[in-house]
């Protein structure tokens, strides 16, 4: 039985090694297929829209004001949205407004912000150049669409004269109906959210003699691009209605799960009341918080061009947020105002802003609360020592030290349990078919001898939601991009020190070190660890444990493997003390277990003689 359980056990291990890989390059196949038939599309759709124009075809230059309709407008299916191709238009400038951190780019057509540039960032670990948000967009971030009225992007606006430096503004017109004056400014402080967050006030005015109808409005909330392979899951646009907050994973528009998949979404929208919207990707994230919240959104993935060679998916985000519209008298104008945040996804930033931003960095909401202390105190350390390795190393040790007293008492209850394990194969052989003599004589056996077999269960249950706060902040935080330690480059990556081409049904395979020192150093750990279980099969299947877990944590990031390495030897530190300490310990009998025992003895060595 044990030697089948073992090779059932490396079965299932190989499996999970063949599927982690194969279902990766499965994965770049189906998306540079998807990739293919959208262009084509799109290439048709645009033979046709020629030759509707040649035919005299025209969109009249304004409509009759009609009532306002408070029903979302349906956006058409047609495929993902394409980023612009060339971005430089005739006639087009750029104003620049910036503090020490960062500088934003604005563009006059549309008076929106082309691009921002994060000065501390590195666009790549081995260049010099700074990371740019927005660099490949679908439309300038702030970009105004009021529909029939016009896209404000196809619209040069002109550049007011301001008497400060920190402040710029723009004012075009649209359809020759509504005139648009676009305000900006920032902050040179460079602690807090503030440091990244443009103020914008939107003023919209009906320059006819008549009433004007100004419909639904979207504004863009800017368009994020990928990251790295973990985007799949950690890109995302989401938004909060002021008491839930809810998520659309750059997965979903790219048809769901790894096993389970949906039909591929062109598209999410709703008429939600939208309080605050973001569009992220692993490590970077914009923000836009209106003053009056927003009445809907449209969200939409965009197709980047590819950048590198080995075919990765190249699938971004865009979205907008809808703007409810209303019925302009002449000369009459309406103003909003919005707080913009485009900067690095870090919560103590997100944090100070005022409407729950920091949701948005989507931590479990159980154990978000856990998330934000680790990352306080992983922030703390780092703030003293200076290396984020060494800090994740002391935060480790800093939070197995705080369960070390819970861990201690497991450890001691679990080597008395092994003691047991005697007397609790005796109690299933003196009572085979008495399965309720056998509950009350091992409920007796425990109570003596002051042994609870939850409580070796204690620390692991303590350690479920640390290590799922852990899971998802570690995997996302801003702060450990291209932070190196010892052999690894990036602590927010697998740490791959070299690569295995063109492996049969695989691909590329990426070696990775530190998860086979995890690994080992588990193993080590579960197979020196005192067995209470007096199943021999199921306690070599715990054993086996780890090599089944360690196709599914190959590719997390260095810095959370580096943690789980550290607390396993952590761990094997302890059981070594534990197992040098004292131990006097005795198994106490009941009195009838001990007496069926002895008569089974006095019935052997009767035999015997």
């Amino acid at each position: 039985m044990d030697k089948k359980n073992t090779i059932i056990g490396v079965a299932l291990l190989l499996a999970a090694l063949f599927l982690m890989f194969k279902q990766g390059k499965q994965a770049q196949e189906e998306a540079a297929r998807q990739q293919a038939e959208q262009e084509a599309a799109a290439a048709q759709a645009a033979e046709s829209a020629a030759a509707q124009a040649a035919e005299g075809g025209s969109q009249p230059e304004s409509l009759p004001a009609t009532p306002i309709s408070t029903t979302a407008t349906p956006i058409p299916s047609n495929g993902h949205a394409k980023v612009e191709v060339n971005g430089d238009k005739d006639g087009e400038s750029i104003v620049s407004l910036e503090n020490g951190l960062y500088e934003v780019r604005f563009t006059n057509y549309g008076g929106a912000i082309r691009e921002v540039v994060l000065k501390d960032e590195l666009k790549t670990l081995d260049g010099d150049d700074p990371y740019i948000m927005n660099e490949l967009r679908y439309a300038p971030a702030l970009n105004l669409d009021l529909d029939y009225l016009g896209n404000a992007k196809d619209v040069a606006f002109d550049l007011v004269e301001t008497s400060t430096p920190d402040t710029v503004v723009f004012r075009g017109v649209l359809n020759n109906q509504v005139e648009v004056t676009r305000t900006y400014s920032i902050s040179q402080e460079l602690k807090g959210a503030e440091t990244f967050t443009i103020s914008h006030e939107l003023q919209i005015r009906n320059i006819t003699d008549a009433i004007l109808p100004v419909g639904e409005m979207l504004l863009n909330i800017g368009t994020v691009a990928p990251s790295g392979n973990q985007d799949r899951f950690l890109q995302t646009f989401g938004y909060s209605n002021g008491e839930d907050v809810e998520f659309t994973d750059q997965s979903d528009f790219m048809g769901g799960g790894i096993i389970f998949k949906d039909d591929p979404k062109d598209y999410e929208q709703g008429s939600d009341t939208v309080v605050w919207a973001s569009v992220k990707n692993q490590f970077f994230i914009t923000l836009i918080t209106p003053e009056e919240p927003a009445a809907g959104y449209v969200a939409r993935p965009v197709d980047f061009p590819e950048t590198e060679s080995n075919g990765e998916p190249k699938t971004g985000i865009t979205a907008d947020i809808k703007l409810a519209g209303a019925n302009l008298q002449a000369g009459e104008s309406i103003t909003k105002r919005f707080d913009f945040y485009a900067g690095p996804k870090e919560h103590k930033r997100l944090a100070k802003l005022d409407k729950g931003q920091d949701r948005a960095m989507q931590w479990i909401p159980v154990v978000g609360f856990i998330s934000k202390f680790l990352l306080l105190i992983l922030n703390g350390v780092h703030g003293v020592i200076g290396n984020w390795g060494v800090s994740i190393i002391l935060l480790t040790l800093i939070v197995r030290g705080a369960l070390l007293p819970v861990t201690l008492g497991s450890m001691k209850s679990m080597k008395r349990m092994s003691k047991l394990s005697e007397p609790m194969k005796a109690i299933k052989e003196k009572f085979p078919d008495d399965q309720k003599r056998q509950q009350e004589m091992m409920m007796q056996l425990y109570r003596l001898n002051k042994v609870n077999p939850v409580g070796a269960c204690l620390p692991m249950l303590l350690q479920i939601p640390i290590f799922f706060a852990l899971f998802y902040m570690l995997r996302s935080a801003a702060e450990l991009r291209f932070a190196d330690f010892l052999w690894i480059s990036d602590l927010s990556k697998p740490d791959t020190i070299a690569t295995i081409p063109n492996m049969p049904w695989i691909g590329d395979f990426p070696v990775n070190l530190l998860p086979f020192v995890w690994v080992i150093t588990l193993a080590y750990q579960m197979w020196t660890m005192p067995t209470p279980s007096v199943d021999n099969a199921q306690a070599k299947m715990m054993k086996f444990m780890p090599f089944i877990f360690f196709p599914f944590t190959y590719t997390f990031s260095s810095g959370l493997v580096l943690y789980w390495t550290v607390s396993n030897v952590f761990t094997i530190g302890q059981q070594w003390l534990t197992k040098r300490g004292a131990d006097d310990f005795e198994a106490q009998l009941p009195p009838a277990l001990k007496k069926a025992m002895e008569g089974g003895d006095r019935k052997s060595r009767r035999k015997k003689k």
